[in-house]
């Protein structure tokens, strides 16, 4: 729903990543999927597996309001990064350990949303930032992620890019739960 930048914080000189979203003027007020992200983020982003919202800063520019999503900033996703491997200067697949590595990190991850009550239910190469030099994975863009409890809720089965969507996902249940992001864990991997 928004578009990504990358940008210097002016105060600490450090890079940032800034996620615009336009404000349209027939809306009432945020977004609710910005809403949404912003709650989740504030309760998962204390998370070393987890991209880290730094603040959310709203500003008028030219009588159009933005809200500004300020993160950490991480060096890729893990498609690029694997794209990067593959077409390297000496092209291959990753190396194990890095493999390993990176799905430790993100099941680390994941068991943190879920021990939160929260599936992200868009989990994706895309969708997971890379830290090249440090060999650092973390989840990001939470604008699908929902809260769930127990008994579960009806939620839309409209999620979840279709290459990692869980098979009852596929077959229209909007009675799920964990096991989706599991499964989108597993495609990553496979």
């Amino acid at each position: 729903y928004g578009k990504v930048y990358k940008a210097r914080d002016r105060a600490t000189g450090q890079l940032v990543a800034l996620k615009k979203t336009r404000l349209e003027m027939d809306e009432e007020g945020i977004p609710p999927t910005a809403l949404r992200e912003i709650s989740l983020l504030r309760l998962l982003s204390n998370s070393i597996y987890v991209v880290r919202l730094l603040s959310v800063e709203h500003v008028d520019k030219n009588g159009k309001p933005l809200l500004y999503l300020v993160f950490e900033y991480l060096d890729t996703d893990l498609k690029k990064f694997i794209d990067l491997h593959r077409r390297g200067p000496n092209p291959g697949p990753l190396p194990p350990k890095v493999i390993q590595s990176f799905l430790y990190q993100l099941c680390k991850g994941v068991a943190h949303f879920h021990g939160h009550g929260v599936l992200h239910r868009d989990l994706k190469p895309q969708n997971l930032l890379v830290d090249k030099q440090k060999g650092i994975l973390k989840i990001a863009d939470l604008g699908l992620g929902r809260a769930f409890t127990i008994p579960l809720k009806s939620y839309t089965h409209e999620i979840v890019t279709l290459w990692y969507r869980a098979p009852e996902v596929l077959l229209g249940s909007t009675h799920y739960s964990t096991g989706v992001d599991i499964w989108s864990v597993g495609c990553i991997f496979a």
